[in-house]
């Protein structure tokens, strides 16, 4: 756990403004807005400065699928920019969903997803931050309502992904956890995402974690918890939010 944030903060050598930085999932905003209610509720004398610049639909690896209706942005076409306006001490970042393209898993692919999350690791620590990142959240085959491809199919997009597409996110998840990229931490996302949706579907077969790739509200606030007990040391008990 990194507890950078655990306590008071005005003498803590982390300057206290924390960059997000993402795809659509962290541009949706919504499991930042549960942080800093909780901490404007709980820790009111916490002045950390929340700064959330995700881009739908953008990648680390700078790959993007021939069905996609644009080039899928990449954060390094932006990251010096976004480092130099937030001057941040702590950059989280959340990169993988769109990585693979939702393809099938290829050795291609996810060496461009290594280049460039480890050159997104780097970049943060020159410019003086903390480089934490995040696993991709899981992809839910069963909350799609579209189509899902086996793997021969010839080819695949978000519209119509590999229907095991999570195998692939969880080799990249697999990576960051054990260390394949230098960074100052690593926040795993998918094992608790993955027991909520279980969860949630032991009390709902129907249940539906978003459109499989976009969690629901509910997985935004298993997000947020995480990031409270891992980021703030906040004890790992149910934590509710309004918003």
């Amino acid at each position: 756990m990194l507890h950078l944030f655990a306590g008071p903060i005005t003498n803590d050598p982390v300057k206290p403004v924390i960059l997000f930085l993402g795809d659509s999932i962290t541009a949706d905003g919504r499991y930042i807005s549960y942080v800093e209610e909780w901490l404007r509720k709980h820790r009111p004398d916490q002045a950390v400065e929340l700064v959330a610049r995700g881009i739908p639909s953008e990648t680390a690896s700078g790959l993007s699928e021939a069905r996609h209706p644009f080039p899928r942005p990449c954060i390094h076409d932006r990251l010096a920019e976004e480092l130099a306006a937030a001057a941040p001490g702590v950059v989280v970042a959340c990169y993988g969903m769109n990585d693979g393209i939702y393809h099938p898993y290829s050795d291609e692919r996810f060496a461009a997803y290594q280049a460039g999350m480890r050159q997104l690791s780097a970049q943060i620590r020159e410019a003086g931050a903390k480089a934490v990142l995040m696993t991709p959240p899981p992809f839910d085959a069963a909350s799609m309502n579209g189509q899902l491809l086996p793997e021969g199919a010839p080819d695949f997009s978000y519209l119509a992904p590999y229907r095991d597409y999570d195998r692939v996110l969880e080799r990249y998840a697999d990576w960051l956890l054990f260390g394949g990229c230098p960074a100052d931490g690593v926040i795993d996302l998918r094992t608790p995402l993955l027991e909520h949706i279980r969860y949630e579907r032991r009390l709902d077969a129907s249940y539906s974690y978003g459109d499989g790739i976009h969690p629901d509200a509910s997985g935004h606030r298993v997000i947020a918890q995480t990031l409270l007990s891992e980021l703030f040391g906040v004890v790992s008990t149910p934590i509710h939010f309004n918003l």
